[in-house]
């Protein structure tokens, strides 16, 4: 007999988010194809926190779902799902930007067709106040970037 993967989806359970039906793993895990949400135990474990591979925490997904909002990052979410990771982009104006760690708490922002264009910021507060794109702030344009993800 063939050991089954514990990742194989093998059971229903509701969706921490939009309550409706997905697959899950024996451990619990799986995408809700209805919101998107990657339902874990992780993240139901620290439901205010930011927990990989979602860039929200999970009382703000519901809070965004239920008011029929996207379940998008606000700038200080995509912020702790870095702090969390370590690695994460966003696009804006056809150009992907990619931030890295730095040191102890430091940010790398690189971008560019070639990653040629980079900023060292400090720590977060420091991202937060003075990074730019273009010359704008990358706090007031942040409702514009797409695609915010984990890298």
């Amino acid at each position: 007999m063939k050991n089954k993967n514990i990742y194989d989806k093998i059971f229903e359970k509701k969706c921490n988010v939009c309550g409706k039906t997905l697959l899950a793993s024996k451990t619990g895990n799986g995408e809700c194809p209805h919101c998107g949400w990657y339902n874990n135990r992780l993240g139901e474990i620290n439901e205010n926190m930011v927990i990989f591979p979602n860039l929200v925490s999970l009382n703000k997904a519901k809070k965004l779902y239920k008011e029929n909002r996207l379940i998008k990052p606000d700038l200080n979410d995509f912020l702790e799902a870095f702090e969390f990771y370590g690695e994460t982009g966003f696009e804006y104006k056809n150009l992907m930007f990619c931030l890295f760690r730095h040191g102890d708490n430091g940010i790398e922002m690189g971008w560019g067709p070639n990653d040629d264009e980079v900023a060292y910021f400090k720590d977060k507060e420091d991202f937060i106040k003075n990074a730019k794109i273009d010359n704008e702030y990358v706090r007031d344009i942040w409702n514009k970037v797409e695609n915010p993800c984990y890298l």
